[in-house]
């Protein structure tokens, strides 16, 4: 692998265009296939939003020495947050009471650009994302027809607390969650 910094982003929309590009095309690939353009535009919009109004925001980008390969997000939820609300009912209550708390670290999104996979980027771009949070545990989803995901995230120490999860017409997601302290 060559050299990969892994940096917070500071808030240059220019910085940001390129993370955006990179999510549009991750997501565009099977199983996701996804609208590019939408997708791009509902990135951009979510980061702007997260990063004004929810806690701990972190958007950390990975570099190699010519381009963004990869990007993690992650910020806390509670009660009140988009995601929580609608995935937290869903559950049993020991699951919810296990998992979320009063609140708890959520991974967002984690996309690494189809030439960087299995070379250890989206396991430092995990890393730092999960870094010194003030919470107990931390959440994700992911799509049930992603196996490669959930292997990775398996071997990461995450563990699927519920499957055949969706909200509104969303695809199944398989709920993953693992201690952090």
């Amino acid at each position: 692998m060559t050299s990969v910094r892994i940096a917070s982003w500071d808030g240059d929309a220019a910085q940001l265009d390129v993370a955006a590009d990179l999510y549009a095309r991750t997501f565009a690939e099977a199983p996701y296939e996804e609208d590019a353009a939408a997708s791009r535009a509902s990135f951009v919009e979510r980061i702007r939003r997260y990063a004004a109004s929810k806690p701990n925001f972190r958007l950390l980008l990975a570099r190699d020495e010519a381009r963004v390969i990869g990007l993690a997000l992650g910020t806390g939820i509670a009660a009140g947050d988009w995601w929580h609300d609608r995935v937290v009912p869903l559950l049993a209550d020991d699951i919810r009471r296990r998992w979320f708390g009063e609140s708890c670290f959520c991974v967002q999104e984690l996309a690494v650009d189809s030439s960087a996979r299995r070379s250890g980027v989206a396991s430092l771009l995990l890393d730092g994302l999960l870094a010194d949070l003030p919470y107990p545990t931390a959440v994700l989803s992911r799509h049930a027809d992603a196996p490669a995901a959930g292997s990775f995230y398996t071997a990461r120490g995450w563990h699927e607390i519920a499957a055949g999860i969706r909200i509104g017409d969303s695809p199944a997601l398989c709920v993953l969650a693992r201690d952090l302290q």
